[in-house]
């Protein structure tokens, strides 16, 4: 069983999720992308326009907990931080990596799956294809297929420059040098992940109210969607 660091390995491919149906009143809308891809501006923009008509909930994983770990961040340590040792150790990355799947597993079963049984729209940011964008071997695909399968997906996408410019205007220290390339390699991947599982692909580079994503979310809200998607 091979142990790769995130986004640095050989043999990466684009896995496909296959997880149950929720069978729920509520609906899942998945939405994924890098940092600075728009994410936040869209549920913004959704729980306004839409929150009138149904319930929703914002659902970020991993959580909040996990996020405050002080190692979950590794690789953006401020100047004079003690190096963090296992950084490049393949089976602590693996560790840290499982940590974050088995956080969205927890979180499906404490508040999605209870807001879904209640009729809410759950806009889960961060859901399923992130982790297998820095990871795609069987350990890690295995248990993702526990999540749910979403009545519709997103991908929020720009050009690597946009990304890059987005995410460097709001970050507080300076982005580690080989972090271009890593974005651009990272975008990649999400736009494979999006087309292998059927999600719609959004650019975000230009500003508007996301007309191509008006249909989807009518469909989605009166439940006709999830007639095609779960037949």
């Amino acid at each position: 069983m091979s142990m790769t660091s995130p986004g640095r390995g050989e043999g990466w491919f684009p896995n496909v999720l296959d997880g149950p149906s929720h069978g729920y009143p509520g609906r899942l809308l998945a939405i994924e992308g890098s940092d600075g891809s728009g994410k936040t501006r869209f549920v913004n923009w959704l729980t306004a326009t839409v929150g009138d008509r149904i319930p929703c909930l914002h659902v970020l994983a991993p959580g909040e907990y996990l996020r405050r770990y002080r190692y979950w961040y590794r690789d953006w340590n401020e100047p004079g931080d003690e190096p963090v040792a296992w950084r490049t150790d393949p089976v602590a990355d693996v560790g840290l990596a499982l940590m974050g799947i088995g956080d969205r597993l927890v979180r499906q079963s404490a508040v999605i799956e209870p807001a879904l049984r209640q009729g809410h729209l759950v806009i889960c940011e961060r859901f399923a294809l992130t982790p297998l964008v820095f990871k795609s071997d069987r350990i890690f695909l295995e248990p993702l297929r526990r999540l749910f399968r979403p009545d519709a997906g997103v991908l929020f996408d720009a050009p690597t420059e946009v990304l890059v410019e987005r995410v460097r205007a709001r970050a507080d220290i300076p982005v580690p040098p080989d972090f271009v390339a890593g974005k651009r390699r990272e975008a990649e991947r999400f736009r494979r992940l999006a087309e292998s599982n059927g999600y719609a692909v959004v650019d975000t580079s230009r500003s508007d109210d996301y007309p191509e994503l008006r249909p989807i979310l009518e469909k989605l809200l009166d439940g006709s969607m999830r007639e095609e998607v779960h037949p």
